[in-house]
């Protein structure tokens, strides 16, 4: 058993919660109870989620994508209200970490990416991603390792070299940092998600462009961070995945 707030200050450490701008507050969203016993860990806060956390009797939730975000709505209404509605009934705590997990050097999704993906000489692209070396490969071998990685085919345009070497990497919805994997002169850059103008711009630029899931890529996050806290604190952890196709 952990004190829900001793927890929340020891991730808010870990994590470095305080020194990363984001989209809206990070760390606890919605408070529960006191004393955590079990927490359950997920990508994104949904009823879904939230039902199957109870069916654990979980006193806690902890996710990469919250329910509170500074460009939605604060009207408690719809689904928002449901959400809240849920958590308060069951006295269960809301924890939500954005881009402070998709940053950390240990449990974030760009570096067990890149660990996964067998990338050396890393280095930061742009604000969030990660750029590097990898074993020289094709466009099928990265392909089907991406798949073996995230367990999902992704969604590719093969406009680059017969080679690859060099690639750029951010989870989520970075399609826009295509752009500075060409500023940076790399063979392929892989993301979550694609959007209509990237198809052009790979081509035009003679780039390979991987779309291997938001949801997908952003898992590995989550999960290690439960296990992280498992390993330091006398808590149970469960991650609950809840497929999306996005």
């Amino acid at each position: 058993m952990v004190l829900r707030d001793d927890l929340i200050t020891y991730l808010a450490d870990y994590l470095r919660v305080g020194d990363i701008h984001d989209y809206g507050p990070m760390g606890l969203q919605v408070e529960g109870r006191v004393e955590v016993r079990r927490i359950v860990t997920g990508v994104s806060a949904s009823l879904a989620l939230f039902d199957e956390a109870f069916k654990k009797e979980a006193d806690m939730i902890m996710v990469h994508h919250g329910i509170l975000w500074d460009r939605e709505s604060r009207v408690v209404q719809g689904p928002f209200r449901q959400r809240i509605k849920a958590l308060l009934d069951h006295d269960v705590s809301l924890l939500a970490y954005h881009l402070c997990l998709d940053l950390h050097e240990e449990v974030g999704n760009n570096a067990l990416a890149a660990k996964a993906l067998g990338m050396h000489n890393v280095a930061p692209l742009g604000e969030i991603g990660l750029k590097g070396s990898i074993e020289e490969m094709d466009f099928a071998e990265l392909q089907q390792q991406l798949l073996y990685i995230f367990d999902r085919e992704p969604f590719a345009f093969n406009f680059g070299p017969d080679r690859i070497r060099h690639i750029g990497y951010c989870s989520g919805g970075a399609a826009g940092d295509l752009a500075l994997a060409i500023e940076e002169g790399l063979d392929a850059f892989i993301t979550g998600e694609v959007r209509e103008p990237t198809m052009h711009l790979a081509r035009e630029a003679g780039i390979h462009f991987f779309a291997a899931g938001h949801y997908a890529t952003e898992c590995l996050g989550i999960r290690a961070l439960g296990e992280h806290l498992m390993r330091k604190m006398e808590v149970e952890v469960d991650f609950i995945d809840i497929p999306n196709p996005v």
